[in-house]
This record gives structure tokens, C-alpha cells and sequence, in this order.
């Protein structure tokens, strides 16, 4: 059982059935999720044997309780504006974000809603100290993974939202403008992958993590767009 951020759903379906081709008599099972979320279950006692978050926070506080053994480094992912096509609150740029419109975040609690809100205060620098509070004044939905932020603006539900860049490339259409934040006042999320320490498949969990972190696995995820 491997819990995982949802940010990472498309890259490790992939890597799942890589590593089922390469241990036949393993069934990987997936279970997504924000990583707040996967924090609760694990702290609940939910039966698991890895589990990837898509910040440091959240492992971090799950090693502290001991309910993980050596988080790793994996993947880094970075994130984007995106604005439904044909943009009919008319935000051609970040600057027209403070403008009337329905914008959708993930929450505060979920790494991409927390890393949203770092992002809109760093582009205070670009466009005035009351940019950030501007802009949240249009807030009309706060989401529980990254993935349902999308979702709401490519069914037409929100105007633009903030979603990790490796979002965008699993949406297949043209349904999305997307719009770059400059890198400085942009973050980094950094994903960690660890074993769930009660756990009796150790070995098993170790096999898991190492073909997530070999040439093949880091290949996947950068056909995913992930740094």
C-alpha cells in the first residue's frame, strides 16, 4: 500500500505498474490524496507500507511520532497560475488578479494551498503590499487536494486557481491558459518518500522507494514535469 500526494497520481499509476512488471507477484495499491490528509490516516492507523508527501512539514511531524523511517528527497515541483480558456474575467497576467473574478486555492492546510499564499505575498514585491489581500478578497472555494483546484477550473466552477506546473502537463486538452509566476517570487515544493515504520513489508517498501529514486523512476517523474 503506497499513500501519495495527489499531485503525484499520474507519474506514480506509471511507476506502479513499472514496478508490478518488475516484481510479478506484487499488487501495488495507490491511495491519493492530500498530504494532510495522508498524515491523518497514518496518525489513525491506517495499514500502509510507503507514503510520499509533497512538503517536508507533514513527514517531518510523522517522524517525530515515529510512524516513518528515513524520509528521502525525491522530486521538486514548482507552481503555476492557471485560467480557464476563453478567460472571461479577462486576467491576462498575475497583476489582474485583484480584479472581480472566482478564484480557487487549495486550503491553507494542504501544500499547495500554503504554498499559493507564500506565492501571493512574494508577488507583493511586483505589485504593491496589499496585492495579496486584494487578491484572496476573491476567493470562493478552498480545496482539500491540489487536483480538485484543477478540476474546478477546467469544468468552468472557477475563473484561475494556483496548481502545481506538473498538473498542467496531465491535462491533455487546451482547456487551461496557463500563467507563469516569476522565480523569484515563486516556491519550491519538495516531495519526501519514506517507509511506514510499523509495517512488515520493510523490504518489500525499500524496493519500492529505490526504483522511485533510480534513473528509471526519476525519468518517469520528469516525463511528468517534475524537477
Amino acid at each position: 500500500m503506497v499513500l501519495a500526494a495527489s499531485s503525484l497520481t499520474e507519474p506514480f499509476e506509471q511507476l506502479a505498474e513499472e514496478f508490478e512488471r518488475r516484481y510479478p507477484h506484487v499488487r501495488v495499491r495507490l491511495n491519493f490524496a492530500g498530504t494532510q490528509q495522508l498524515r491523518v490516516l497514518l496518525e489513525q492507523g491506517l495499514p500502509a507500507d510507503v507514503v510520499a508527501t509533497a512538503n517536508a512539514l507533514h513527514m517531518r511531524a510523522l517522524g517525530h511520532r515515529g510512524l516513518v523511517s528515513q524520509p528521502e528527497l525525491f522530486a521538486r515541483n514548482r507552481l503555476v497560475l492557471v485560467v480557464l480558456r476563453g478567460n472571461p474575467a479577462g486576467i491576462g497576467g498575475l497583476a489582474d488578479l485583484t480584479r472581480p473574478h472566482r478564484l480557487v486555492l487549495a486550503a491553507s492546510s494542504v501544500p499547495a494551498g500554503g504554498y499559493a499564499r507564500q506565492v501571493l505575498s512574494n508577488l507583493e514585491a511586483y505589485f504593491g503590499q496589499d496585492f495579496s489581500e486584494s487578491v484572496l478578497k476573491n476567493l470562493v472555494s478552498e480545496e482539500s487536494n491540489v487536483k480538485s483546484v484543477l478540476m474546478k477550473v477546467v469544468m468552468g466552477e472557477a475563473d484561475a486557481g494556483f496548481v502545481y506546473a506538473t498538473d498542467v502537463v496531465a491535462v491533455s486538452d487546451d482547456s487551461l491558459i496557463v500563467v507563469p509566476i516569476p522565480t523569484p517570487a515563486n516556491v519550491t515544493a519538495d516531495y519526501y518518500i519514506a517507509r511506514v515504520a510499523a509495517e512488515a513489508n520493510q523490504a518489500l517498501a525499500r524496493d519500492f522507494i529505490d526504483f522511485v529514486l533510480s534513473p528509471e523512476g526519476r525519468e518517469v517523474l520528469s516525463s511528468y514535469g517534475f524537477e
